[in-house]
């Protein structure tokens, strides 16, 4: 309960302890001291100031009560607008909260319903067997839906492409001229039929196949179910999704699909092996977790944990090793035993193949007879998302995370310029550029979860990196960060950037290994170097669970940075930023939660989140997180709960309201969040669903399947309003 006191005093929030909430013994749930509600605001009120261009006020700021404590969401009236006549973004949040769930199935607002529409194992082309669990074959699984998928993407197909297509084969000169003058237009906007990439990042075979023996079939099955797949979608009168199987556009590029080496590193002697004795070619792409679009209507796709399907790195010397000593691979065996039957995956035998995986793939989904292409000028590391942003100059910003513990945030900046009138001359735009790393650093106030920031170049033009080469850079782009002194990240995952007002916002799922007090000196072995397990301004959680009872899991929940480049520009390598989530539970004193500029979470309505993964932002500009890791996450207390989606507004009256949207099913993480142009569909991915289970489970996802499937979903609201009513 609070206890409002009003007049001219001093405005006290207390709070009466709540014992039913998941609080750690001894602890209360909530403050329970009467506190002064300028303390309670104090970090939103610089937050505030930092967005709206004002300078906090301190005691002198006065907000009404009934805002901070205002227990419901956005109102039902969807064209909320502030005193200047604009339009609230959140208040077309309006949709009922879903609780944290248990379910075997997904659970979504009343009023919402969900279609599977491809199924792990769906054959995509005509002719091609159905899925048989007892008899699965490579040539098979190559030309059905791949295993767990991640990343969906939706992309307007228009009818004149759609037919020239049809007609040619291949999209043409004609046909991508006009697309590249439309697609800008086109992307935002109702398509009766689209093009949808969704990626399958990795597989486990103990949930693939029955008897699993890591038998020479089953490695050779793995290898195709990787990669990802483009296909065709008609929506019907009712809003419903259907797969088209006759599509020509539909493709299936796996983990040994034919690619181009592109960019600064191609034909490079590190890139040359025995098979490909010119360094140009590769086969497959492997681990394609998140990634994004260009403004040209291409996909960007991500290699993120590629080192886990290689083995024998310990056999490897001199160079080759140098290279890869801070992303080194298996040291001996892998899980997998790729190496058994594909000499490739063996470094002992083929050590620079390792040196051919993890960039950024781009693909052109409106040519099916496109070569993927991997952009070594973004660089190679544990890429997870690829956001695009034009600059005013016309130049093109890549954003990019490096998911791990204690890595980094990352910029590419083309050296070229857009051209929305020349389609083929934006496909190669990528080749060319400067490559960034992010240093974040604290503001003008300690400890108020904001700050300024550098991009700092990685090439040679950098002093601190005067006797590499721009090989080394970018085949060692970790060691060239650690060189210029980039800020080391709580596991840097999906970025996206806010259509409305430019802003990027920066996933940082957790770091269980963050556990040194500040000032302790603390530090760990992590990814081939030594690191600080202190806290910094952007990454300040260290002590979870930390209160002499149960284990330090150091920043368990995760947390969201917004970032705003210097001007609004792209091209600045400065910037400010401000922690714009810190999850948890909001009933659990322990998780030091803050959301936006809300006082209370608890009192507004805040739903439970932790572990955020991959982001979206609706055509409003509110932010949609999809996370991975909840049922585990909380250190011996844990959330439990299945991942879910998560809506939250970063503009106006209920900035910071996040409420769940969807949750997802046991053990599968809620993967890819994606809309329809007009936003009136939500697409997403459900990944490996009561993973770890293996075959032969009783409990199964989809309901109905012979076994769980990964599978691509969408959402709708069942009469035709945008998502999020």
């Amino acid at each position: 309960m609070q206890d409002l006191k009003r007049g001219n005093e001093c405005q006290v929030i207390s709070w009466e302890d709540d014992g039913s909430v998941d609080a750690l013994p001894g602890t209360a749930a909530r403050p329970s001291a009467a506190e002064p509600i300028q303390s309670v605001i104090q970090r939103a009120v610089t937050r505030r100031a930092l967005l709206k261009g004002g300078v906090a006020a301190g005691a002198g700021l006065v907000i009404a009560p009934a805002l901070l404590l205002k227990p419901s969401p956005a109102a039902a009236d969807d064209d909320v607008r502030d005193r200047r006549g604009r339009r609230d973004p959140g208040s077309r949040l309006t949709f009922q909260t879903v609780e944290p769930s248990f379910e075997g199935d997904i659970v979504v607002p009343p009023n919402y319903a969900y279609d599977v529409i491809l199924r792990w194992g769906d054959p995509l082309f005509p002719g091609t067997p159905d899925f048989d669990l007892n008899d699965q074959t490579p040539e098979k699984q190559a030309l059905q839906f791949g295993y767990n998928a991640d990343l969906v993407l939706w992309y307007p197909l228009p009818e004149f492409v759609r037919k020239m297509v049809q007609w040619r084969g291949e999209l043409g000169s004609i046909a991508n001229r006009w697309l590249g003058s439309a697609y800008p237009r086109l992307k935002d906007a109702y398509s009766r039929r689209a093009l949808v990439i969704v990626n399958h990042e990795y597989t486990t075979g103990a949930d693939m196949f029955p008897g699993y023996s890591q038998s020479r079939n089953e490695a050779l099955v793995e290898i195709e179910a990787h990669g990802f797949s483009i296909v065709e979608l008609a929506q019907d009168r009712d809003g419903r999704w259907s797969f088209d199987q006759g599509s020509p556009f539909n493709r299936r590029v796996t983990g040994s699909t034919p690619m181009e080496i592109s960019g600064p590193l191609r034909g490079m002697p590190e890139m040359q092996t025995a098979d490909d004795p010119n360094g140009k070619v590769v086969l497959g792409c492997l681990n394609n977790c998140a990634g994004g679009k260009t403004p040209w209507g291409t996909i960007l796709t991500c290699e993120e944990n590629f080192d886990q399907y290689f083995a024998n790195f310990g056999d490897v010397a001199g160079r080759p090793k140098d290279l890869s000593l801070r992303i080194a691979a298996e040291s001996a065996d892998t899980e997998r035993k790729w190496e058994d039957y594909v000499d490739r995956f063996d470094l002992s035998k083929e050590p620079n193949e390792y040196n051919r995986f993890g960039f950024i793939v781009e693909i052109d989904p409106y040519n099916p007879q496109d070569k993927p292409k991997k952009r070594t000028a973004l660089g190679r590391f544990k890429h997870e998302g690829a956001a695009a942003r034009v600059a005013p100059n016309g130049k093109v910003a890549i954003y990019s995370g490096d998911d791990a513990r204690f890595e980094y945030v990352y910029k590419f900046v083309t050296k070229g310029r857009y051209n929305p009138g020349n389609r083929s001359a934006n496909l190669n735009l990528l080749d060319e550029g400067t490559l960034y790393v992010a240093r974040f650093d604290v503001g003008a106030v300690e400890g108020d979860e904001m700050g300024i920031g550098q991009w700092l170049e990685l090439s040679t033009n950098n002093p601190a990196l005067v006797d590499w080469t721009e090989t080394e850079i970018l085949l060692n782009t970790r060691g060239a960060a650690d060189v210029v002194g980039a800020t080391p990240m709580d596991r840097p995952e999906d970025i996206e950037v806010n259509p409305k007002s430019g802003r990027l916002y920066v996933a940082l799922t957790n770091n269980s290994q963050r556990t040194g007090a500040p000032g302790s000196g603390a530090t760990r072995d992590v990814n081939g170097r030594e690191v600080s397990t202190e806290p910094n301004a952007s990454n300040p959680r260290f002590d979870t669970w930390d209160n002499g009872v149960d284990s330090n899991t150091g920043n368990e929940h995760g947390h969201i940075i917004e970032l705003i480049e210097d001007g609004n520009d792209p091209t600045s390598t400065s910037f400010k930023w401000n922690i714009f989530v810190q999850c948890g539970d909001p009933n659990v004193a322990y998780h030091d939660v803050r959301f936006g500029d809300i006082a209370d979470p608890v009192a507004a309505g805040v739903s439970p989140i932790s572990d955020p993964d991959n982001l979206v932002h609706d055509d409003e500009g509110n932010l949609w997180i999809a996370t991975d890791g909840m049922p585990g996450s909380g250190g011996t207390k844990g959330f439990g709960q299945n991942d879910g989606v998560f809506a939250v507004p970063v503009e106006g009256e209920h900035r910071g309201l996040l409420r769940q949207f969807l949750s997802g099913v046991p053990g599968g993480e809620v993967c890819g969040p994606e809309f329809s142009g007009d936003n009136k569909t939500f697409f997403c991915a459900i990944q490996h669903p009561y993973e770890g289970k293996g075959v032969g489970h009783e409990n199964k996802w989809p309901l109905g399947e012979p076994v769980s499937k990964p599978s691509l979903v969408a959402v709708r609201e069942l009469s035709g309003k945008k998502i999020g009513a």
